[in-house]
């Protein structure tokens, strides 16, 4: 199949897995909700021409994986009647992700969700070449994670009786990671429509093909670019909105949103129609896609609660009540990118936490198969990243210029003939190998990056300040036993303070705190230092 094919296909939301002509199928979920009734039926296509799985993934919309190039048409088909449509994907504009509105979510300041279908509607023009992600969050909290995950980020909060939205711009993973800035306080919807308006007019006239808002406001800085997006905020965009489907009337008195257990986002066909028979029986109808892969069921009566585990559990579904929090992976093992077996590790990860008898539900654990990081591991206080180390067989290169052309990060060039790979730059997603039809660049080492102290905003009632951070590096280039070493002893760390990963590095300093996590780790070399002391 050629690349300009499959280029094609991701536009439409279907994408390329690393088996012969196997794909994933991603469905939008408006409001990142879906009712009871299409997740049956998403269910019902998933036994009939996929393997019976469903994803919950970081995207926040289910995804069907394992599905063959020749059912392509029929599954489109089939979610066509079940009024199910395919997201958009690639250099696209995204759906907007949002949280719960005010009626579900007691913390909420704003409903996202009038937002969220305003923004909707807005996008129904895509500018073209251009990802962008936009993502509201209710309260400060920022459960979908709008600084680092979009584009644009909205932030409710309220200030001397003030409400309305922060604004940033820029927020981003992948290979380079960015947190957005704040560019405007406290707008209203219709503000932050023209501001959205204001920079889909700025990213078409000035934006570089393929262009991210991180890059963009790299090249004209954060002021210039503020100044061009905030201009005529007075003036209101005209637009209509079609009101999200299971957006609530009212709010529910006495409920609770629970939570559900899916290691990796994977959910089984069968599970998801238990999870949509609890949320028709017993809650407002609906699931959430919630950003760390769990089911989420919202409006659960607290009188019924005990009755709602009873039941799902005789469903073999678990809960978040122990443990941590619902360990996330991308698609790691079968994507095309993948150089981690992502599943597996998040596997004995989860093995490794029960052993310890850790129970602290805010730890957040991810892995990614790459340094893209769709698994959100920058995001976690420890995540896992597949990495893998390109060098250039100088006798098979003939300086073609393909390689230089495939790494995004414009860390080969070529000189006297040769391809060379600029070692600063390089980010380890070993791209470039699979680019050289000449098998010219070859991985010399691979292994898994071990991060640490990725975490969304800390509260005004905690000890640290409210910020955003990335998770830091601790380890790269280790194979599976020292990565679950080094998260084992963070961990023991977690357990004995009984605090977060963050607030241990701010405590012990992170030198400290990453020579703990190390410790034990290299025992050859620990070894070999004691042989020479001896000698």
């Amino acid at each position: 199949m050629k690349q300009i094919e499959i280029e094609e296909l991701i536009k439409g939301g279907v994408v390329k897995l690393k088996d012969k002509d196997l794909f994933s199928v991603w469905i939008r979920a408006v409001c990142n909700n879906m009712d009871a009734v299409k997740l049956r039926r998403l269910a019902d296509i998933a036994d009939r021409y996929g393997r019976g799985l469903i994803l919950f993934t970081t995207r926040m919309l289910p995804i069907l994986p394992f599905i063959h190039f020749d059912d392509i048409t029929v599954v489109k088909e089939a979610l066509n009647k079940a009024d199910l449509v395919l997201d958009r994907c690639g250099a696209r504009v995204r759906n907007s992700d949002v949280c719960y509105d005010a009626n579900v979510c007691e913390r909420a300041v704003l409903d996202p969700l009038s937002l969220g279908e305003k923004l909707d509607h807005f996008w129904q023009t895509d500018p073209g070449g251009h990802k962008i992600k936009t993502s509201i969050a209710g309260c400060e909290r920022q459960c979908t994670s709008p600084r680092t995950l979009a584009d644009i980020g909205f932030v409710a909060r309220e200030d001397a009786g003030r409400k309305g939205y922060d604004v940033y711009v820029g927020g981003k993973l992948g290979l380079d990671p960015f947190v957005g800035e704040r560019v405007a306080e406290l707008l209203n919807e219709d503000e932050c429509v023209t501001l959205v308006r204001n920079f889909t007019e700025f990213i078409k006239t000035n934006g570089r093909p393929g262009e991210r808002s991180a890059h963009l406001m790299g090249r004209y800085g954060k002021k210039d670019m503020s100044r061009a997006l905030t201009k005529g905020l007075e003036i209101k965009t005209a637009i209509t909105r079609k009101e999200c489907e299971t957006k609530q009337a009212f709010r529910t008195d006495k409920t609770k949103i629970l939570r559900i257990r899916a290691t990796n986002g994977e959910v089984r066909s069968e599970q998801a129609r238990k999870i949509a028979d609890v949320a028709e029986k017993y809650g407002l109808g609906f699931v959430h896609f919630s950003l760390r892969g769990s089911p989420e069921i919202p409006g659960i009566q607290e009188s019924k609660l005990a009755e709602v585990m009873r039941e799902l559990k005789d469903g073999g579904l678990g809960f978040i009540e122990n443990g941590v929090d619902n360990l996330q992976s991308c698609f790691g093992r079968y994507c095309t990118n993948g150089i981690l077996d992502a599943q597996a590790l998040l596997q004995k990860t989860e093995e490794l936490i029960k052993r310890l008898g850790l129970n602290n539900l805010s730890i957040k654990i991810s892995a990614s198969g790459c340094p893209n990081n769709c698994g959100i591991s920058p995001l976690s206080d420890i995540g896992f990243t597949g990495v893998s180390d390109p060098e250039v067989v100088a006798n098979k290169c003939n300086g073609c210029g393909i390689c230089p052309k495939a790494c995004r990060v414009k860390a080969i060039q070529i000189i006297d003939g040769i391809a060379v790979i600029d070692e600063q730059k390089c980010k380890y997603c070993g791209q470039c190998a699979p680019s050289c039809p000449f098998d010219a660049i070859i991985s010399k080492r691979s292994g898994i990056t071990v991060l640490a102290g990725g975490t969304g905003p800390h509260f005004k009632d905690d000890d640290y300040p409210v910020e955003t951070e990335l998770a830091r590096e601790i380890m790269t280039f280790g194979d599976e036993k020292k990565a679950l070493l080094t998260a084992e002893n963070i961990l023991k760390l977690v357990k004995a303070e009984n605090k977060n990963v963050i607030a241990l590095i701010k405590d012990h300093g992170f030198e400290k705190f990453k020579e703990e996590a190390l410790a034990g780790v290299d025992r050859d070399k620990e070894r070999r230092e004691i042989w020479l002391k001896r000698k």
